[in-house]
């Protein structure tokens, strides 16, 4: 695998700089550009891509469209140091930034136009086709810690959604898909600039009955989604936008656990985890799908952000947020017996906050941050739900759960936050920057984090960035409260806590060829351990059992390096590679392993021509060498692959009116896993997840200005 890698590394090479001798007359696009973008998420104030103190990418509408990213984790699988397990249902995607895994994506902050978007309940981000990326300008994407800005849980990096101003929208788009796995979408996009009003508004509506993995059932059903729908909207004027979000997603749980062995069929996992008895319903059941997790969250704000002086500027947002799983949720579990329980669940949570930053200039070279944000969650205590049994001869009634039952905590949160930035005049140019934010938490107390950063540009066509910082995962709610026959709550936890390295490279080695590297050190303690066991009998347990309970236990090391190179040959070809190695390991309290689910070596290739300004053609390999799997796994380690994805768009036609898109993924039917997630012992969770085939989808875009 490691070899695959470099020799595509290097091909990439060498093909660029060969295509880079063709004459001055192609070179109408140098890559140079990427490296003036105008960002934000580095450091809350605009600033250009090559001066941000952080290691950074971003993926422009350009590229969302001609690659034919439908999601968000569709545009993930090219980026390197992401390590990605698909379950085909509940979150759908779990992933990784740089070696530390976790369950349901706790460790990365997902904001949308600078406003967080995990859920309340969890932190996580839940990910999934309601997010639907026809409405977004730009996505930028942030390896390694920034609580020194956004406080907690931006631990392992940051992906920040930018939506398209209506001005720049001017008309209305309609997009219609239809896809393998009987699947179809409609997307809108209307946005509109007039008497300095500027307003957006966009909406999508996703179904599909999802991969059908056999070997699960042979009726399997439990990858469907129902109706997953987003509605964004802006409206802009002067100084204030107000905006309003909701992301709604009833789908099945896919492959999240094993098939019972009601069923008849062996545990998923290939034999390993003999004898196990549980597991979910894959295929439908009393009339019903086997599983319906109906997420949603729900944010509005508003912000304002205008000069005082010329030295002087304000920028101040309040917020309002709403995560749920809804009433109508529910899933059919195994208990033995020829015995199912249907339990519904239900949860919600509200967050209230407000942010405020003051932005001085104080001199040409030198400008300061002060900022202030204070947010209080109304959070409930895990899912409220409930037990019904019944048999195969047995219809189950849904169970209706009303607020009476509802236990939550008051969370209040104050921070207080700065940053201070130098420029200076050395050989070339050098920015300092230092920053430093204190959180105060009424649950779990304070926590100080700073961070300290250099960019130097020694010449015009090397930049080096050096970066040190620290960050903070808040445990949450589920975490701290959720408790079962056999496990107790601990409201005792506290953060996770994060210290790190890390040393870039940006090199032009050509007009049309640019090179990154990027080193780093990663070490993290206090992770929270679920389920350790304590000294605490179960009363009345034969034999003897005792309770267990997540306790801060853990510590990790994660070091590496990413090399990324990107060209551009005038207006005829893009392309870009990537490598990513990491090392992981974990101390969970009682013994050291690698971190699970991660590989070692990753690479992607991709490559967009263009044909007579007729069709773009974009080629991209996706390659992952061989992942290690938690300690409880029967399959001590799952092998690597290399998945092909094509995807092929149009130009305007029809008077500029419509353009077509056909993407297909896994474009020689790969058969690869992922990792099974959790314990993933053979028993409840299986020790891994078989990927669908060869898919894709025919896509339609109306074009109206």
């Amino acid at each position: 695998m490691l070899k695959r890698i470099f020799t595509a590394f290097i091909l990439f090479t060498c093909s660029s700089q060969i295509l880079a001798q063709e004459p001055e007359a192609l070179r109408e696009m140098p890559l140079e550009r990427l490296l003036e973008i105008e960002v934000i998420s580095a450091s809350k104030v605009p600033e250009k891509l090559i001066e941000a103190p952080a290691t950074m990418m971003v993926l422009g509408e350009d590229e969302i469209e001609e690659r034919g990213y439908e999601t968000l984790e569709d545009a993930l699988r090219d980026l390197p140091g992401f390590d990605l397990v698909h379950v085909n249902g509940t979150w759908p995607t779990i992933w990784a930034q740089r070696g530390l895994y976790g369950d349901e994506n706790k460790r990365t902050l997902l904001l949308i136009d600078g406003i967080v978007e995990n859920n309340i309940l969890e932190g996580s981000v839940l990910g999934g086709p309601q997010y639907s990326l026809n409405n977004v300008k730009s996505i930028e994407v942030i390896w390694g810690p920034a609580s020194a800005l956004y406080g907690a849980n931006a631990f392992s990096g940051i992906i920040n959604i930018i939506t398209k101003k209506g001005g720049a929208i001017n008309g209305f788009k309609y997009e219609k898909g239809y896809g393998t796995f009987n699947t179809g979408f409609d997307k809108f996009l209307f946005g509109m600039e007039k008497n300095g009003v500027d307003l957006s508004l966009s909406g999508s509506l996703f179904n599909t009955g999802g991969p059908v993995f056999r070997e699960r059932h042979p009726r399997y059903s439990n990858s469907y989604v129902n109706n997953a729908y987003s509605l964004v909207s802006r409206v802009g004027y002067k100084h204030f936008t107000l905006g309003f979000s909701r992301f709604d997603r009833p789908m099945g749980e896919g492959q999240f656990s094993n098939s019972p062995s009601y069923y008849g069929l062996p545990p998923y996992g290939h034999g390993d985890g003999e004898g196990a008895a549980g597991g979910m319903a894959q295929t439908d059941l009393y009339g019903e799908k086997p599983s319906l997790w109906h997420s949603v969250t729900q944010t509005a704000f508003l912000k304002v952000d205008f000069g005082i002086t010329d030295s002087l500027g304000v920028n101040a947002k309040v917020y309002h947020r709403m995560s749920e799983i809804a009433d109508d949720s529910y899933e059919y579990d195994y208990i033995g017996g020829g015995v199912f329980s249907r339990d519904p669940y239900q949860h919600r949570s509200y967050l209230l906050g407000s942010d405020l930053d003051l932005r001085f200039s104080i001199s040409d070279n030198q400008d300061i941050i002060l900022g202030g944000q204070y947010e209080y969650s109304d959070v409930e205590r895990g899912y409220r739900g409930a037990e019904v049994f019944g048999s195969s001869a047995t219809f189950i009634d849904k169970v209706l759960l009303g607020d009476g039952d509802r236990k939550f905590d008051i969370y209040q949160n104050l921070a207080v936050y700065g940053q201070y930035r130098l420029r200076t005049e050395l050989p070339g140019s050098a920015c300092f920057i230092a920053g430093l934010r204190r959180d105060y938490n009424s649950k779990y107390g304070e926590t100080f984090n700073p961070r300290a950063g250099v960019v130097l540009t020694p010449s015009e066509s090397l930049t080096i960035k050096g970066l040190v910082g620290t960050a903070y995962r808040a445990p949450n709610s589920f975490e701290l409260f959720t408790r079962t026959n056999v496990r107790k709550a601990n409201p005792d936890l506290m953060p996770e806590k994060a210290k790190t390295a890390e040393l870039g490279f940006i090199l032009r080695l050509a007009e049309s060829l640019l090179f990154e590297a990027n080193l780093f050190y990663n070490r993290f303690a206090d992770i929270i351990v679920s389920n350790v066991e304590t000294d605490e009998l179960i009363p009345g347990s034969d034999p003897a059992e005792y309770y267990k309970q997540n306790k801060n236990i853990g510590d990790a090391t994660v070091e590496g390096f990413e090399l990324k190179l990107n060209s551009q040959i005038g207006r005829k070809l893009k392309a870009f590679a990537n490598f990513s190695h990491q090392r992981a390991s974990l101390d969970d309290g009682t013994r050291t392993y690698d971190v699970p689910n991660i590989a070692t070596l990753k690479g992607n290739i991709g490559i967009t021509f263009y044909l007579k300004d007729i069709l773009s053609v974009y080629l991209a390999e996706n390659i992952v060498g061989g992942r290690s799997t938690a300690p409880t796994n029967p399959d001590r380690k799952i092998g690597g692959y290399a998945v092909t994805n094509l995807a092929v768009s149009t130009s305007k036609f029809f008077d500029n009116r419509i353009s077509a898109l056909l993407a297909v993924n896994n474009l020689f039917d790969t058969a690869y896993y992922d990792p099974g997630i959790r314990s993933a012992n053979g028993a409840y969770y299986g020790t891994r997840h078989l990927q669908p085939g060869m898919n894709g989808f025919l896509k339609l875009r109306f074009h109206f200005d």
